[in-house]
């Protein structure tokens, strides 16, 4: 039994980002169109690997240099022409989905302009089964992009970190009481009234926790939370004073 590898390249002017986010379904699809049985392999390279009708092997590797990028499509199968006219329609579906504009087969130098591959139909097909056999390398992206990117990435981060904290160090504390207040005040026509609501029910029972309350309702605005706190003190000490525990708290209230 033989194994005959067929590799097909494809150049677009899409990044290599915009590729890996539909690449995948993509090719996906274009199997199921062919009523393929398939099953994608775990991501441990460079590359992804799917196993074609349980004994066939087809990979994808993208790569990136400069505007351009690369995929490559290699097929690997115990049935040449079968193996190579399959791997022919995913690319198909593969050059209308990303635009591109030039086809290498098999490693050849001499590039196939993408109209002219999918008008060929099995002709290329045919013609690549000619030529000697290819063994696929691992490609991986250029190094120094990657890190340029992750470099870049990393200063971004950095600027904004720095003007993060330079703006925090920048705030007195007079501003974040003056914020925390226009946080904390009331801002529709109900919670204004619930304030006021509040602040009354909270002089029924106890004046002297109420009047600053009203106080400061009139001149920094209504604040519910305040007058919440306000009120849940003024009955606990009145609970407190009914049950007995504090006998003084009477005349404080």
């Amino acid at each position: 039994m033989t194994t005959d590898v067929t590799v097909i390249s494809m150049v677009t002017n899409k990044t290599r980002d915009a590729i890996c986010q539909s690449v995948v379904p993509a090719i996906h699809a274009a199997l199921q169109n062919q009523r393929i049985e398939f099953q994608r392999q775990p991501v441990t390279r460079d590359y992804i690997d799917w196993v074609v009708n349980e004994t066939d092997t087809l990979t994808l590797a993208i790569d990136e240099v400069g505007h351009s990028s690369v995929i490559m499509l290699a097929s690997r199968g115990t049935e040449a022409r079968a193996a190579a006219a399959r791997l022919a329609n995913v690319a198909a579906e593969l050059c209308r989905d990303f635009d591109a504009h030039t086809v290498f087969w098999n490693g050849s130098t001499t590039p196939i302009a993408v109209a002219d591959f999918l008008a060929a139909g099995d002709t290329i097909a045919d013609d690549g089964l000619a030529k000697a056999r290819i063994v696929p390398r691992k490609v991986s992206a250029n190094a120094r992009i990657r890190s340029t990117r992750r470099r870049k990435a990393t200063q971004m981060d950095n600027w904004m970190m720095t003007a993060v904290r330079a703006q925090m160090n920048g705030v007195t504390l007079e501003e974040i009481e003056r914020m925390e207040l226009e946080e904390r005040r009331a801002k529709s026509a109900q919670m204004r009234l619930s304030a006021w609501a509040i602040s009354f029910t909270t002089a029924l029972i106890a004046a002297p926790l109420a009047i600053p309350l009203i106080v400061h309702n009139l001149v920094r605005g209504e604040d519910v939370r305040s007058g919440a706190m306000a009120l849940g003190v003024a009955g606990l000490y009145a609970v407190l004073a009914q049950t007995g525990m504090a006998p003084s708290l009477p005349q404080i209230l």
